[in-house]
């Protein structure tokens, strides 16, 4: 490996993407719904502006009163005070989750979600290559960063020692808003198709990023030693490899895949989108199609995290994760979700007539087309 790879990657999105800003909108204050169906997002500045060239009399008569109280019927999918157009609107709910944007409101890929990601598969395939299991590793007390003792064992003790900082990725180029749509999620599990509707920015799928970055294994070579040979050992080295990493994200969605299009067979959803995904995996491991799966972003759920799935089958699960964090507990009754049942419910986008699990996206090199 050269010690500074260029590459550039497609990342197709294949189900609704969402990245959040932790900002919630308001219906009235930040977007109004059309007669139409669908969700105007209203635009601060020139609102301000809209008041003021109406003078002081309108400015106090209208003080205190929503945007689109005020704007009513007059407000048009061609106004000026539009900044973007959401297909489709809200269900249940009077708030959205913000997606990411650039300051166009165009939608983009974070490096760090992207990166993240990758991260998350790797630490996956080390767990279950080396047949790692809980009794070997020191789980820390807090539960959402319970695995980082593991990863600094991986990756490396400390921010400067990661093998990651090798990886760099830049933030993608941004796609039209045209792919922004508004998505309506629910919590779904057997015991319930409706529980707390959530409303979401999301980017529709057929959606590609594209995302450029280098592996730079300078990152590693202490001061004045740029004359020797390859400061990181060969088999992290060989973790940086495209299709180490391909290899480790399409047997680890194959798991998780496998697992939720079962659970959604039991809860009498359609497995389609699911085994839509998983058929795609099989024809890239056959070698028909180059390029792997990842799930980025809001709902991918306990499954998706650092190990996941790959910790339902060992031997000490129950008692050294489902118990000890409490998983699946209800905070009013206490009631717990067995571990064998562990998690119990999925969120989900509805569709049409399809729910669809949130944030998969196909990663392709760019000279593959």
């Amino acid at each position: 490996m050269a010690l500074k790879t260029e590459f550039r990657i497609a990342v197709k999105v294949l189900t609704p993407l969402h990245v959040g800003t932790g900002r919630t909108l308001l219906q009235d204050f930040d977007y109004v719904v059309s007669q139409d169906n669908k969700t105007l997002r209203l635009h601060e500045e020139r609102f301000l502006e809209w008041i003021f060239d109406r003078g002081e009399d309108f400015d106090r008569l209208t003080r205190g009163v929503p945007p689109g109280k005020i704007l009513g019927s007059a407000i048009r999918t061609d106004s000026p005070l539009v900044r973007y157009i959401l297909r489709g609107v809200p269900q249940g709910v009077q708030e959205i989750r913000e997606c990411i944007k650039d300051a166009h409101d165009c939608p983009y890929l974070p490096a760090s979600s992207l990166k993240g990601a990758l991260r998350t598969v790797l630490l996956w395939k080390i767990w279950t290559d080396r047949r790692l299991t809980l009794r070997k590793i020191r789980l820390l007390e807090d539960k959402k960063c319970a695995a980082s003792a593991l990863e600094k064992v991986v990756f490396g003790a400390t921010p400067q020692q990661d093998l990651l900082r090798a990886l760099r990725l830049r933030d993608s180029r941004p796609v039209s808003k045209e792919y922004l749509v508004l998505v309506n999620v629910r919590c779904i599990s057997l015991a319930s198709r409706d529980g707390i509707p959530i409303a979401l920015e999301a980017i529709a799928g057929q959606a590609t990023f594209l995302v450029e970055g280098h592996v730079d294994e300078t990152a590693f070579r202490p001061w004045g030693t740029w004359a020797k040979p390859g400061f990181l050992p060969e088999e992290k080295r060989s973790w940086l490899a495209w299709e180490f990493i391909a290899q480790a994200a399409r047997e680890r969605a194959l798991q998780k895949l496998e697992q939720d299009r079962r659970w959604a067979e039991k809860v009498g959803l359609n497995p389609k989108p699911w085994e839509t995904i998983l058929e795609e995996i099989h024809v890239a491991m056959r070698g028909e199609r180059k390029g792997f799966p990842l799930q980025i972003g809001f709902g991918s759920g306990w499954l998706g995290t650092t190990l996941g799935a790959a910790l339902l089958a060992d031997p000490d699960y129950a008692s050294l994760v489902h118990k000890k964090f409490r998983l699946g507990q209800n905070p009013k009754t206490t009631r717990q979700t067995p571990p064998d049942r562990y998690p119990s419910s999925r969120r989900l986008a509805r569709l049409g007539n399809l729910d669809l699990p949130l944030g998969w996206v196909w990663l392709l090199p760019k000279e593959e087309g």
